[in-house]
């Protein structure tokens, strides 16, 4: 089990921080931004495949690739990748246990980006596009806002339809989580329980003793 620090969500400072790390002159811009991580985390947690940490944070550092790992001081690298672990693990646990509380950062401010964020939810899915692909086919209208807001032209949206397409992201998120959190629910045995059998009933296995008398005195 994780501890709650873990699961702890980051701060205003902490976020200013990771993104500062993430977009360290070392990294050559290869490195997701928050926005970016954030949106890329949300498709990870709530997607139809168990992505581990070894397989999706590769990307985190190298965005195109996942091939270039981070760069910098041991200092710095263990406190960026600290810090993305606790983003990661909140957002798994607030997505699990309150999902339609959920807010995406860019709601917090202009300075967190939008597209950004569309794009690196995009990337998430690029992690397993097959799984992904029939809930795309059947319901394309929940990854509208995603493909329309992380498109290369959504920059010439007008100021109207970017608020439009932004108010679909967080009902699309909500319902795309639903739907797997309930794929992802253990299914029950057809088989039905075996009845109950009373200390004074016969007992099941047929020997004509009293059931306190046979089987249950077997350990």
């Amino acid at each position: 089990m994780q501890s709650k620090a873990l699961k702890a969500p980051l701060t205003d400072e902490e976020y200013e921080k990771l993104d500062a790390l993430l977009g360290a002159p070392g990294h050559g811009g290869r490195a997701m931004d928050v926005s970016t991580l954030e949106g890329f985390l949300t498709a990870v947690v709530i997607g139809p495949t168990r992505l581990t940490p070894e397989q999706w944070l590769p990307r985190v550092w190298d965005k195109q690739e996942g091939t270039t790992g981070p760069s910098g001081t041991a200092e710095d690298i263990a406190l960026a990748q600290t810090l993305v672990m606790r983003h990661y693990h909140h957002m798994a646990d607030w997505l699990a246990k309150d999902p339609g509380s959920f807010e995406p950062i860019f709601e917090c401010g202009p300075e967190w980006g939008i597209t950004q964020w569309c794009v690196g939810f995009l990337k998430g899915m690029q992690m397993d596009s097959a799984a992904w692909a029939p809930l795309l086919e059947s319901q394309p209208d929940w990854f509208a806002p995603f493909e329309r807001l992380g498109a290369s032209e959504a920059a010439s949206m007008g100021d109207d339809e970017t608020e439009r397409w932004m108010a679909r992201v967080t009902p699309s998120v909500i319902q795309i989580n639903g739907h797997y959190a309930e794929q992802h629910q253990p299914k029950r045995s057809a088989a039905r329980d075996a009845p109950k059998v009373g200390r004074n009933d016969p007992c099941p296995c047929g020997s004509g003793k009293k059931y306190k008398k046979c089987c249950a005195t077997v350990s």
